[in-house]
């Protein structure tokens, strides 16, 4: 069950963004490289499901 493993998913993704500098984000390669990240951690946690896509509603850059 997927939302059963939502919070190792969110914390594995916490942990990534804190490690993330604003130039890591800038452009569209950077929002790509964080898309093509996300999906490879989350399908670390919830394998043997795949996840195929991430979609950002928004994004805050501190």
């Amino acid at each position: 069950n997927l939302e059963s493993l939502m919070p190792r998913i969110v914390d594995g993704f916490q942990i990534y963004l804190r490690e993330l500098r604003v130039d890591d984000l800038r452009g569209s390669a950077g929002m790509y490289r964080l898309r093509e990240d996300l999906l490879r951690r989350i399908n670390e946690v919830v394998k043997p499901i795949r996840i195929n896509d991430i979609l950002f509603k928004e994004m805050l850059i501190q």
